[in-house]
């Protein structure tokens, strides 16, 4: 059973570790115990976002961060090497970094915008995983690493085809490295929240006819909130997951039940 200190001597690296879930990803493990390095595309957002992640730490866990593109195989291999100095090791990666598509038909989706959402949300967590892979086998001893994906890729909406199939492609992306690495007890999974309320969804959760619409779909009745999706990625990146790899996690209060 968990002592709430689960991550106690771990180091991790927190991607899109400035707001919503990987924020409060970034948090939950600090106060475990990691030393989390977190990272971001706004220096402002990043700065304030060390600052919490400080505040809920375990006594003695260390949390830093910088500004860095998660598209950049150059940036992560360099936030990887800085995460894994501020401990023994990199144990963990929580690839969180995401954007939202366009909101269009699909007639009218911009086809360059496509790309971007694609290139953000799917081979941003390839690169991600792939420096911080590399750094944990390089001793052997492999990690863990848990891809935050959405419920969108098994029950899609509409005018949202871009964002429908980068997540679709996020936990195929997670189900596909969890076989590569597991012979390198490299740990791959993916969780798929449903509504939280984060900056990204806030303006259509502040509408009370979009959000009345969206909980008419949603047995519990709510969204959920950041730290309910951090509980779970923190279940998956530690030993108590030991035998869960190449699973897409669903955490939508019933919605695609």
């Amino acid at each position: 059973m968990s002592d709430g200190r689960r991550f106690r001597g771990r180091t991790a690296l927190v991607t899109g570790g400035s707001s919503g879930i990987g924020l409060a990803a970034a948090r939950r493990l600090a106060a475990e115990g990691a030393e989390v390095f977190l990272v971001g595309r706004d220096p402002c957002k990043v700065a304030s976002a060390i600052e919490a992640a400080r505040a809920a730490a375990l006594p003695g866990a260390a949390v830093d961060g910088e500004v860095a593109d998660v598209t950049d195989p150059v940036a992560m291999d360099a936030a990887v090497a800085t995460a894994a100095g501020m401990g023994r090791r990199l144990d963990v990666l929580v690839a969180a970094a995401g954007i939202n598509g366009e909101g269009k038909d699909a007639l009218e989706l911009d086809p360059a915008a496509f790309t971007r959402v694609l290139d953000v949300n799917v081979r941003g967590l390839l690169l991600a995983t792939q420096s911080a892979a590399r750094a944990m086998i390089a001793d052997g001893a492999g990690g863990a690493v848990v891809l935050v994906a959405s419920v969108n890729a098994f029950q899609t909406e509409r005018c949202f085809a871009d964002y429908n199939a980068s997540k679709g492609g996020a936990v195929l992306l997670a189900r596909s490295l969890a076989l590569d690495l597991a012979d390198r007890q490299v740990r791959v999974n993916a969780v798929c929240p449903g509504y939280v309320r984060t900056p990204m969804t806030e303006p259509s959760l502040a509408d009370p006819a979009t959000l009345s619409g969206i909980l008419a779909h949603i047995p519990l009745g709510r969204v959920a909130e950041p730290d309910e999706i951090a509980a779970t990625i923190a279940f998956l990146a530690s030993d108590e997951a030991a035998y869960i790899t190449g699973s897409a996690v669903v955490i939508d209060g019933g919605r695609s039940a």
